[in-house]
């Protein structure tokens, strides 16, 4: 985002001075405030070597940029004051992350300055409170590290104890600064961690990690199958209404009001149901709150212990826990490695998930490890990275989702924005890849001028270059010919044409970009117009537009949701855009759902399709929207045969399975499990269980 301010808002500097105003170009005026920015550039230049040294944990560093920083703020507010436009910026990282760093580093000179400067610039006035947080956690800074050494081995939510402070989250908070910077460690001790300061003596020790398994690709010998890019102009579109990232603070207070606290431990409302009994959960029965992620399906629950916490398990990256329709816990496994993504069929059998070193791992209904493959070794993966440059460390990151088909018989991946199927045998079955976010355009478009290699080598020379030849080699060179040669700089020069021309022809050859964007060609891929402008000079009308350049993994639409359906193999894949997009069992493009926002779970029965995002539900069929439900606190979706419930912290709500409600159950404490047992429904809370009759059936 700062790239991008900078962009619109700065310009190199430039000691000359304005010429007359007779002189001067009319058009040139116009982006004269965007360009002559000197204070700017100097600000943003500095503001990303600060970005980077906190990246870096250089905290001396850090400070030392964010002084120059702060000093540089007066005239950059100036020179933005002076432009026209309000100062609506939101955040200044030198009056926040760099406020949080002078006071770990204690540096009370500089935490000085900042208030002086803040105080003497009006546009500065909202981050005065701000800045009297970073001189109060100068203190804070101390205290913690003297309680620290006072008592070592506490655990971090004593700390607030100690020193007397009850902001459990700012605490935190600063002990991850401190921890960062070298001054305190964390010891693993069970489920809990405790504190002392670096290289104390008495601490205990941690237990040592399980060691790494290597894995290979169960596709190392396999063939990439050819990828398909989707054209969504050619599919069937289903436009819906949009689904808010998150709702405004006064309708969703005002929703809400709906939702009556529980005066007991657990009440009924709007349904024609009863409480049969409420007993307390034996200490022996309750789950392990290690199992913290619960992913329904059509089996009974999921637990996922992702941390590695449970109790019994031995030293472990994850763990598993599994409960049929009926709350009998079925299985529980560590598992053969960690859970950095993970997939669970909503109606089908076992369980897929990837680690942070992008090994695949996948398990039957009883937990049983049944695949172990490297993605990172994946023809297809290996393919992508080479072509977006993606380091080791970051792949984890860009590879979003991954999936498990209802009979376990294939699976699938996605990585930025596209989606590969693989048979479980590995056989590369399709591949996909999503169109690119809206907006966005492709400016290098590729020549169809394929010459031979004595034409390659004739461009080499009219070029005067030689090989081996680098794109940005001839591109440099394209650019020093071009002001030699070109018509416009060479009025009286009748051959400057035809030169330009032959340098177009060569360039084209050289690089496999069509002439007609080499005018626009930088060396990105994709372009977005950003601002246009429409000027008038002595009655002629200019259109001028802004564009913004990146390359290809910032303009791709990233799928961040995918899903096998129910009973086919089907896909649904979800881009950032909001597009959902069903995939046949082939790989072919069919259909497209516009709901504006990503979904956090899909789940196809059959005969319904529910979409469910951070904020709504919407209950589909044959393409027809049948309901839309709210959502208020990120709840989770229970399917089963009969209808669905949303479960929300402490809120149980029933539907028919096309999104007519039947009634909810509200806890005073936040619900851990919700099943059917029979004709009855069962909730439970961390130590208590409810009984409900009137229910209908789960499952027929």
């Amino acid at each position: 985002m700062w790239n991008l301010i900078k962009r619109l808002f700065a310009r190199p500097n430039s000691s000359k001075k304005n010429p007359p105003s007779s002189d001067r170009d009319p058009v040139s005026d116009q982006f004269s405030e965007l360009e002559q920015q000197p204070a700017s550039d100097a600000y943003f230049d500095t503001l990303s070597q600060i970005q980077a040294a906190l990246s870096n944990r250089d905290y001396q560093a850090t400070v030392q940029l964010v002084r120059q920083n702060l000093q540089q703020i007066p005239e950059w507010v100036k020179e933005w004051r002076a432009t026209g436009h309000s100062f609506d910026i939101q955040s200044i990282p030198a009056l926040q992350q760099g406020g949080t760093v002078l006071a770990l580093m204690g540096d009370d000179k500089s935490l000085a300055l900042m208030r002086e400067i803040v105080a003497s610039v009006n546009e500065l006035e909202p981050w005065l409170e701000e800045v009297e947080r970073h001189h109060h956690d100068r203190r804070l800074f101390d205290a913690i590290v003297e309680a620290i050494a006072s008592h070592p081995n506490c655990l971090q939510t004593d700390v607030k104890g100690f020193i007397g402070n009850e902001d459990g989250r700012r605490i935190a908070r600063l002990i991850s600064y401190l921890e960062k910077a070298g001054r305190i460690e964390r010891i693993k001790a069970g489920r809990k961690s405790r504190l002392r300061l670096l290289g104390s003596a008495g601490a205990p020790k941690p237990k040592p990690s399980p060691p790494q398994r290597v894995v290979g690709s169960h596709r190392s010998h396999r063939s990439i199958p050819p990828i398909n890019e989707i054209d969504i102009s050619s599919l069937s579109y289903v436009p819906l209404p949009h689904a808010p990232l998150r709702w405004e603070e006064k309708q969703s207070r005002r929703e809400k009001t709906r939702v009556v606290n529980a005066r007991d431990h657990f009440e009924i409302q709007d349904g024609d149901w009863r409480i049969e009994s409420v007993e307390g959960i034996p200490p022996s029965e309750r789950p392990d709150p290690a199992f913290r992620r619960m992913h329904p399906s059509d089996s009974g629950l999921v637990f996922i212990d992702d941390l590695g916490n449970a109790d019994g398990l031995g030293q472990l990256e994850a763990a598993a826990l599994r409960y049929d329709r009926s709350g009998k816990q079925v299985a529980i496994r560590g598992l053969s490695h960690g859970i950095y993504r993970i997939g669970v069929h909503p109606l089908g059998r076992g369980m897929v998930a990837l680690s942070q070193q992008c090994v695949l791992h996948a398990y039957d209904d009883f937990l049983n490890l049944f695949l172990e493959t490297s993605l990172g070794k994946a023809p297809e993966i290996v393919k992508l990275r080479k072509r977006l440059d993606i380091t080791n460390d970051k792949l984890k990151n860009h590879i979003r989702c991954v999936a498990l088909s209802q009979d376990m018989s294939r699976y699938l991946f996605t990585a930025v924005d596209e989606a590969w199927c693989i048979g479980i045998d590995g056989v590369g079955l399709w591949g996909t890849k999503l169109p690119l976010k809206e907006g966005w355009k492709r400016v290098a478009t590729p020549s169809n001028n394929l010459g031979t290699s004595n034409e390659v080598n004739g461009a080499l020379s009219l070029m005067g270059l030689s090989l081996p030849v680098t794109p940005q080699g001839v591109k440099q060179r394209f650019r020093e010919l071009a002001k030699r040669w070109h018509p416009d700089l060479n009025p009286g020069n009748p051959q400057a044409e035809e030169r330009m021309k032959n340098l177009t022809v060569a360039m084209e050859l050289l690089t496999g970009i069509d002439a007609s964007v080499l005018s626009v060609y930088t060396g990105t891929t994709f372009v977005q117009e950003i601002e246009r402008q429409e000027i008038e000079v002595e009655g002629i009308r200019f259109s001028v537009s802004l564009d913004y350049q990146v390359g290809e993994i910032h303009a791709a639409d990233w799928i961040y949701a995918a899903s096998f359906a129910a009973d086919s193999d089907s896909v649904y894949l979800a881009g950032y855009s909001g597009r959902v997009i069903l995939v046949d069992r082939n790989g072919n493009a069919m259909r497209v759902y516009d709901i504006g926002s990503v979904p956090r779970r899909i789940v196809d029965t059959g005969d319904y399709l529910y979409l469910l995002t951070d904020t709504r539900l919407y209950v589909l069929r044959n393409d027809a929207l049948h309901a839309l439900v709210d959502m208020f606190d990120s709840g989770d979706l229970v399917v089963a045969q009969t209808g669905f419930g949303l479960l929300e912290k402490k809120l149980f709500r029933w539907f028919r399975e096309d999104g007519r409600y039947m009634g909810s159950v509200v806890s005073k404490a936040p619900i851990r499990r919700v099943y059917s047992s029979g004709d009855r429904m069962i909730i439970e809370t961390r130590q208590r269980r409810a009984v409900v009759r009137g229910v209908p059936k789960w499952w027929e």
